[in-house]
């Protein structure tokens, strides 16, 4: 490895038309989640991502060519099913793509989509759903999403997509307010159903079951 960082990134990114596309998406994760002492990024989500974006390529080779040939990257975890890696000087990668001459207003909304944590958020509400909002913890977690954060998103979405630097970013909020939208019309259904008279329900589980008869 020859040179000091800015020239690595710059050998790397002539040799390779993609690579820049790759650390500009690794940099938006950083953004998003900060950085963690499993690493900076992972596989998985860096595919989502630049599929996300309209990129079908595979950044596999790419990635070992920055990590072995150039030095910009290191493997911080790696398993059967999990590999991350961190930048070695993520400053100096953010400086040569230039992010410093961002628009200040999509900044604010990288650092504003940060804030909430939308991983976290995401994960919370899929596990809601998984089991169903049974107990009054669970529906005390939704109303507190409800009414903190996703007005929050509301606006965070409004704005993002007026940006191509952060579509990922409206991508990712939309896909968290359909969880939510679903988890509210489950949680509806139920509370119907409950305020149906035994002898109603069952008639109605006859109805569903004769339409059964007929499509079959």
């Amino acid at each position: 490895m020859i040179g000091g960082l800015k020239d690595r990134l710059t050998e790397a990114t002539l040799k390779f038309d993609r690579a820049k596309v790759i650390l500009k998406v690794a940099l938006d994760i950083v953004d998003e989640r900060g950085r963690s002492e499993v690493g900076d990024f992972d596989y998985r989500t860096l595919v989502a991502r630049l599929y996300e974006l309209g990129h079908s390529f595979e950044p596999k080779m790419i990635l070992r060519a920055l990590e072995r040939d150039y030095g910009i990257i290191e493997t911080s975890y790696k398993s059967s099913n999990q590999h991350w890696w961190r930048f070695i000087d993520v400053d100096e990668v953010r400086d040569f793509l230039g992010q410093e001459e961002e628009d200040p207003d999509v900044m604010l909304i990288k650092a504003q989509a940060a804030s909430l944590s939308l991983d976290e958020l995401e994960r919370k509400l899929i596990t809601l759903q998984q089991r169903g909002m049974r107990s009054d913890m669970d529906k005390a977690i939704f109303r507190k999403i409800a009414f903190e954060d996703l007005p929050l998103l509301v606006e965070i979405y409004k704005k993002s997509i007026q940006y191509e630097e952060t579509k990922n970013i409206s991508m990712k909020v939309k896909k968290i307010l359909t969880l939510a939208s679903k988890l509210t019309r489950i949680n509806n259904a139920k509370n119907n159903n409950k305020g149906l008279p035994e002898k109603e329900r069952e008639g109605e589980n006859n109805d569903v079951n004769s339409l059964r008869l007929l499509d079959g």
